[in-house]
């Protein structure tokens, strides 16, 4: 997509008599991930003989993790497993520090260029999920019978077709989507000097109306070589290394053709920031989906223009959460509920900076892939609980890890620690008393606390006026709820009304 603007300005699913977390999230560094998560990402199990391997392509994995596995593998090999004698362990350790160190030592003197590493590409089979769609780019050619080669031709007179075609190349099992210098505008009568190659799984007249003004040029009949509603989206890709201004997208749009066509860009990396990954989400008018965008940019490790890494996203009917190289990155607690095409593209002109004197800017693609849940994609959403998200930014009010304190953050929205419900008071008030605890959200100070309805007193009722485009203040007399600091907790305080960190929605949570 066109770059996406900047916005203006529980876990615990537990019985009702004895919460519980069932719903157990992987500790913040987990020290050896789940073997699903293992053969996503590359990282497994692996003898000392392939320390630097296992180092190279998990990087995340501490030192000490490493020795423990190191540990680990002498008694898989048949070391009695008896209790032992700390000054013995000590020794082991110490002793798994020095071949540790050694490897290490060796590896840093074969020069940068031995800690460079494609991630190694994903089986194409996934447990507990069925393959729905793969694009391999095996041959030459392009397979038209599952890509539309041409960016939104529906936008531009049919004089101008060919200026909408992208430019690109399938060979060894990849595909190199290029801008080239004298490549010209997709469509100067509407959209300025945007230059895109792209390729898209779909496409309709009246398909992602750009800006408010788009009038569609060119009748075309509808195509479909795919699109999908949930699933678990794979691509391994290696990023352009061209620098200055333009992004390469992996991007979706609703199907629909009434309400708002929302829209999740997978991928959305400028040429400018090579070591960020770019994820943005907008629901264009959709009721269901964001009303304002989500922007989000994470760091990632590696040299994603010069190797090949993996980058995924599960969509499901609550939220999306995105993967780099199989790690957890990002949750975002909302998603579209329609069908969505798919298009691939590589952009000059769009709202990512001025190109420089690099030509051509290429992004190369090894596959995209979609499993589906073989379980299923229940859109049951609970009548009583809600959560609570904000206008500003991505997340939910939630009370991990149950410490007093009121969080706003990235939590499922199957955790009970997410869910509340609105109880009214005889006063006019509203209470919010959460699923996991049972506790009541009040303000103390400038924080935002959690608490029996003694503990909370009149602290805890809360008048909601609106905020405008389905949002709420949630607000008293000293102050209201915000999240202006972005502290990873929800604040109070006496904010202006006009703060979209200020703006929350209550959105159904899922029914568990």
């Amino acid at each position: 997509m066109p770059c996406a603007p900047n916005s203006p300005d529980g876990r615990s699913s537990c019985p009702s008599s004895a919460p519980r977390r069932s719903e157990q999230p992987p500790p913040a560094s987990a020290p050896w991930p789940s073997a699903a998560s293992q053969r996503e990402s590359g990282c497994s199990r692996k003898s000392i003989d392939n320390y630097v391997r296992v180092r190279v392509n998990c990087p995340r994995w501490s030192m000490s993790v490493l020795r423990d596995q190191i540990h680990d593998q002498s008694r898989s090999r048949g070391a009695p497993v008896t209790r032992r004698n700390p000054a013995r362990i000590r020794t082991r350790r110490l002793a798994a520090s020095a071949i540790i160190a050694t490897t290490v030592g060796a590896l840093v003197l074969s020069g940068p260029a031995a800690w460079a590493a494609d991630t190694p590409p994903n089986p194409d089979s996934k447990p507990g999920y069925t393959l729905d769609f793969a694009e391999e780019f095996s041959g030459t050619t392009l397979n038209t019978d599952k890509w539309m080669p041409n960016y939104l031709p529906h936008w531009v007179p049919a004089e101008d077709f060919a200026d909408t075609a992208a430019r690109y190349t399938i060979s060894d099992g990849t595909i190199k989507l290029r801008v080239e210098q004298n490549q010209p505008p997709w469509n100067p009568d509407q959209d300025g000097t945007v230059v895109s190659s792209a390729i898209q799984t779909y496409n309709q007249n009246n398909w992602h109306p750009f800006n408010s003004s788009a009038v569609n040029r060119n009748n075309l009949p509808t195509f479909n070589g795919y699109s999908t509603k949930y699933g678990y989206v794979e691509v391994r890709a290696k990023n352009s290394n061209a620098g200055g201004g333009g992004h390469q997208a992996l991007w979706l749009v609703g199907t629909n053709t009434t309400g708002g066509q929302s829209e999740i860009d997978m991928i959305e990396t400028f040429f400018s920031t090579p070591n960020s990954w770019r994820i943005a989400a907008y629901g264009w008018g959709d009721p269901n989906f964001l009303g304002s965008w989500s922007l989000d940019t994470v760091p990632v490790s590696g040299s994603p223009t010069t190797e090949f890494h993996v980058y995924a996203m599960n969509w499901t009917p609550t939220e999306l959460k995105f993967y780099y190289d199989g790690q957890l990155v990002k949750t975002l607690n909302d998603a579209p509920n329609t069908a969505m095409g798919i298009i691939m593209n590589i952009y000059t002109g769009a709202g990512s900076g001025q190109p420089n004197g690099v030509w051509p800017k290429q992004w190369e693609v090894d596959y995209l892939r979609v499993f589906k849940d073989n379980a299923g994609y229940s859109e049951a959403v609970s009548p009583t609980w809600k959560l609570i998200n904000n206008r500003h930014r991505s997340g939910a009010v939630n009370v991990e890890p149950n410490d007093g304190l009121v969080r706003f953050g990235d939590v499922p929205s199957t955790y009970w620690s997410a869910q509340w419900v609105p109880e009214p008071t005889s006063s006019g008030a509203t209470k919010y008393r959460n699923r996991w605890t049972n506790q009541y959200l009040y303000a103390s100070g400038s924080t935002v606390r959690h608490g029996t309805a003694a503990t909370a007193g009149t602290a805890a009722e809360w008048s909601t006026p609106s905020a405008g485009s389905g949002y709420v203040r949630i607000q008293n007399a000293s102050g209201a709820l915000h999240v202006e600091n972005g502290t990873g907790k929800v604040e109070f305080g006496n904010v202006s009304s006009s703060w979209w960190s200020s703006h929350w929605q209550l959105n159904a949570a899922p029914a568990n």
